[in-house]
């Protein structure tokens, strides 16, 4: 029997996270380990998360850059449900809305391509009052569809400037990596994909799996998509990170041999 968890990271997540809990808790196949890192929330958002049966940790991450900070909660809750035996994490948003055969599909997915490390899936856009939106995440951030037949190198060149893959529509195989550490600057999901990418270990489904919720409270993704044009991208990680040659050199070690 394959353990998939779920991994959440929340912070003062209310009131949306209520229907994003219905969502991880009515899916079709059961989860064995509901794991959540809560930021510091104000509101009840950990009270809702042990209500839902979430297992629930306090953020260790003293960083007050949002990109390090998020992905040292992902990667916590990654090191956790490794603790607990899970071969796959379901990651998740705070505020998305997970259709009931998310997990399913996921976990089929990776059952069914054991080279696979991490699947990253579509989803449809909403705003924060739940309303449709048009277009998808995929068609923010589109991939060429013979992406798969291009070098390596030169996905990894693509993945650099666009983003691949939204982590909260993302599931990974944890034996896939040997290392799931993030580096300081970098969002888990844009690591994760340029390691798996690296390995010939990352499949782009076009499957819908979430309502992705834009709003204007969103700390990453589509409400900043402005980091995904490479001139901006780059600007804001050196105004986070305060320079770009850590970077580099974080994409070098990548690429070597």
């Amino acid at each position: 029997m394959t353990n998939v968890a779920v991994v959440l990271v929340t912070c003062n997540s209310m009131p949306g996270l209520t229907e994003t809990l219905q969502s991880v808790l009515g899916q079709m196949q059961e989860p064995t380990a509901l794991i959540a890192i809560d930021d510091y929330s104000t509101d009840q958002t950990a009270q809702a998360l042990r209500a839902a049966g979430f297992t629930v940790r306090t953020s260790t991450s003293m960083s007050s850059d949002p990109f390090t900070r998020i992905a040292q909660n992902f990667v916590n809750g990654v090191r956790l449900a490794q603790q607990r035996g899970a071969d796959i994490v379901v990651l998740g948003d705070h505020d998305d809305i997970w259709h009931r055969d998310r997990v399913q599909r996921q976990t089929d997915i990776l059952e069914s391509h054991p080279q696979v490390a991490m699947v990253a899936s579509d989803g449809f856009l909403v705003d924060e009052h739940g309303v449709a939106l048009p277009g998808s995440i995929r068609g923010s951030f589109p991939v060429p569809d013979d992406f798969h037949e291009w070098t390596v190198r030169h996905q990894m060149r693509f993945a650099l400037r666009h983003s691949i893959a939204t982590g909260g529509a993302s599931a990974i195989r944890l034996s896939g990596l040997s290392d799931w550490t993030v580096p300081p600057g970098w969002l888990h999901d844009r690591w994760w994909s340029l390691v798996a990418l690296r390995q010939q270990a990352l499949l782009i489904d076009d499957t819908k799996v979430i309502d992705y919720r834009v709003g204007p409270d969103q700390q990453v993704g589509l409400a900043t998509s402005g980091q995904d044009h490479p001139v901006a991208w780059w600007s804001a990680r050196a105004r986070h990170v305060g320079r770009t040659a850590g970077r580099v050199r974080d994409v070098a070690g990548l690429l070597r041999p």
